[in-house]
């Protein structure tokens, strides 16, 4: 059988339910799984390859830099087989990986979040880094990634396809002669520019907003991932993209 592989951080992983673990401690998965009376709905990569009839090998981690979703690749492409789907879904480029040294482990560290403990660095030079990765020169380094994860699938005769949750990676006015593999926006009409922000759009929901956790639960779960109708719009977006252009 056929196999649908997803590479990403948390807009493609499963939910992450603490469920309990960590009584009292719940997140924010933890809570929408409590609005909707003790289920979690499936994300889009589960839809997408129920639509194609694929299995699916859903590599993604929740909070990864794109230094881990390569290293995701890297850890499985020897497993990756003629006809196979790939698709990779690209993060935030400030985010960036360091040496915990007290758990001897790679931290991903994250905008916004103190989860730099462990790394011997300070506040200051945590801000000092991100804002250096805010250099265009940072997404050329994932889009040389991208041209070699191209050419390893195109010799193993597979089928790849790239999206991101951050513009400044690609987008549809940057992308070179119309090239397929690329999951971008392609409405004319669109103002916007980041796809996720255009598959949020009402216009998919018959005039509402509904996509996201925030707007599913009316505000009761305040999270901007994609809730039940988000994921289903992703995955039929994504659907259409692939059929036209699978090989």
């Amino acid at each position: 059988m056929r196999t649908l592989w997803t590479f990403g951080c948390s807009f493609t992983a499963e939910y992450d339910p603490i469920d309990g673990i960590f009584f009292p401690f719940e997140n924010n998965f933890d809570k929408y799984k409590k609005w909707r009376g003790g289920n979690l709905p499936p994300v889009w990569a589960t839809i997408l390859s129920e639509k194609l009839g694929y299995k699916l090998m859903n590599c993604a981690v929740g909070g990864s830099s794109n230094y881990n979703i390569f290293n995701q690749f890297i850890n499985v492409c020897e497993l990756i087989k003629k006809d196979d789907i790939v698709i990779f879904g690209w993060t935030n480029v400030s985010r960036f990986i360091s040496v915990n040294l007290e758990e001897n482990i790679f931290t991903q560290i994250l905008v916004s979040e103190n989860n730099f403990g462990g790394t011997g660095f300070s506040k200051r030079t945590i801000e000092e880094i991100m804002y250096n990765r805010s250099h265009p020169l940072w997404s050329l380094e994932v889009n040389q990634w991208i041209r070699f994860i191209n050419t390893y699938l195109k010799n193993v005769e597979s089928n790849v396809f790239h999206w991101t949750a951050d513009e400044n990676i690609f987008n549809q006015h940057t992308i070179q002669d119309d090239d397929q593999k690329y999951i971008v926006i392609r409405d004319d009409e669109s103002t916007k520019t980041n796809l996720l922000g255009y598959l949020n759009l009402p216009m998919f929901f018959d005039g509402k907003l509904m996509a996201r956790i925030v707007e599913e639960t009316n505000g009761a779960v305040v999270d901007d991932h994609m809730g039940e109708f988000g994921h289903k719009n992703q995955a039929n977006y994504f659907y259409n993209h692939i059929i036209k252009n699978i090989k």
